[in-house]
């Protein structure tokens, strides 16, 4: 591999490297992690978006992968598109994201992606929310 060559694997301490090899399998596998989570273990999550604010996710623990679906605000006018997201990190605005609108579908998978994700409404003065399910893996069954 040269070095000018971006490593195809996390670098840093061994439990990282494994966790990416753990998804990787667990991907590969066509299981992404989906026992839910108990509401006591903070595996739901009922999250408000309001106006122009950007909120994120209070991700459990054992979470490896998230479905979350968008409830609008019932005066929203911009019922097609109400919030707008990033799972890089970044800080989403009006223009500049992912879509999501009313009663929308979203599945969140990776550890990092459930940690980096960003979201804002595109109305200023608008609530809406987002129900989020957080799954864990098959090996993680044990602990509760």
């Amino acid at each position: 591999m040269y070095r000018d060559q971006k490593t195809p694997y996390p670098r840093g301490n061994s439990a990282t490297i494994l966790n990416y090899l753990e998804e990787l399998i667990l991907i590969n596998a066509k299981e992404q992690g989906q026992f839910p989570m108990a509401e006591e273990a903070g595996g739901y999550q009922d999250l408000e978006v309001s106006g122009m604010e950007v909120v994120q996710l209070t991700v459990p623990e054992f979470a490896v992968s998230a479905l979350l679906i968008v409830e609008a605000d019932v005066t929203a006018k911009i019922l097609h598109r109400v919030i707008r997201f990033k799972e890089n990190g970044a800080l989403p605005t009006e223009n500049s994201g992912f879509g999501l609108g009313d009663n929308d579908a979203y599945t969140i998978i990776g550890k990092q992606n459930l940690d980096q994700f960003r979201c804002i409404g595109i109305e200023a003065d608008k609530k809406h929310f987002l129900r989020i399910q957080y799954y864990k893996t098959a090996q993680q069954q044990e602990i509760r």
